[in-house]
């Protein structure tokens, strides 16, 4: 009778979940929503048939039509269906169904004016929502902020140097970083976009070319980026401030501190001819997507929230869009974007 009691009590507090995409990304989630122990009841996939070998858990529902699942009260939604899906499906959920706490995967839509209307579902409907933009909640990075401040030290510039995996999809990524380390509003974009029409790993129909530019941010704070197509070794990203640099190769879980002499600390910046202090950092968690999942899913059930994830995902967006304009433009792009280029 105890054990009967506590199984009760345990399918009570276990948390529930449905998914939305079983690609690539889709598999990640369902691995991070095992990880945690939240039960899956159902996964949706227009190609759910391809997945017909795949070792899922007793008891979940595979269907092809999310519209199937709308009357499904369970904690949380996960969408890690493609970009151009994901306004449907928010907005059908979020007027038509239960739930109240969504986890989508980044880039948020196809064009700024969808990523406005999203926020807009998203606040009125009053639903809880995170972009899975996980390393504002990885520990890794949050020790690196940490650095900065217990030193006094304001990062002013970020350097992200990658191979070309779209500026939707690493590029909101690294403009999230810019956003976390700086605490600023972006003011302007100049960027350049590919035009080598390499075909999109995922398919023909998906446009994401790489690109290379400037965010500028306020207090003269800015973003370097290239994620164009000439590399293929592993990112790179650079944080610098007065007198400390770290470079992250995340992949390889290398994170290196360069600091100047303490002494030299509060000497001019023309002050540059020495040797730097270098220390490999103790990092807190290894590379592994499934795992840095699972900071995206904790944070969204903890008890205190706020919209600053989707406000920020909306403005990351704004900078890969306003990137385009720029690129088509040949100019300096100012923010906030002009509505003539939200579509």
């Amino acid at each position: 009778k105890k054990l009967k009691n506590y199984l009760m009590v345990f399918l009570k507090m276990a948390k529930t979940a449905i998914l939305i995409g079983f690609g690539g990304m889709g598999r990640r989630y369902y691995q991070a929503l095992k990880m945690m122990k939240i039960q899956v009841l159902a996964i949706c996939d227009k190609n759910i048939k391809k997945y017909s070998n795949y070792k899922f858990e007793k008891n979940i529902s595979l269907v092809k039509n999310y519209k199937s699942l709308l009357n499904h009260n369970v904690d949380l939604l996960c969408v890690a269906s493609n970009t151009q899906s994901r306004l449907n499906i928010l907005n059908d959920f979020c007027n038509y169904g239960k739930i109240k706490k969504i986890l989508t995967e980044k880039p948020l839509s196809t064009s700024y004016k969808n990523c406005l209307d999203i926020k807009k579902i998203i606040k009125k409907n009053k639903i809880r929502i995170i972009v899975n933009t996980h390393r504002s909640y990885s520990p890794n990075f949050i020790s690196l902020k940490n650095i900065f401040k217990s030193r006094n030290e304001k990062p002013s510039s970020i350097f992200i140097n990658s191979p070309s995996a779209g500026l939707g999809n690493m590029g909101s990524t690294f403009f999230d970083l810019g956003f976390f380390f700086f605490n600023e509003k972006p003011e302007s974009v100049i960027g350049t976009v590919d035009k080598t029409g390499t075909i999109n790993p995922r398919g023909r129909n998906f446009k994401d070319p790489g690109g290379f530019g400037i965010v500028k941010f306020k207090n003269n704070k800015k973003l370097f980026f290239d994620l164009s197509e000439n590399t293929g070794l592993p990112y790179t990203i650079s944080i610098k401030s007065k007198n400390l640099e770290i470079t992250v190769d995340e992949i390889n879980n290398n994170f290196i501190l360069k600091q100047r002499p303490r002494i030299m600390n509060n000497k001019p910046l023309y002050f540059y001819l020495f040797k730097p202090k270098i220390n490999k950092l103790k990092i807190k968690h290894k590379f592994d997507v499934v795992k840095m999942t699972c900071f995206s899913i904790k944070e969204i059930f903890k008890k205190n929230f706020s919209y600053n994830n989707l406000d920020k995902a909306v403005s990351v967006m704004e900078c890969i869009f306003a990137t385009f304009v720029s690129s088509s433009t040949n100019k300096i792009i100012s923010l906030p974007l002009k509505k003539k280029y939200h579509n």
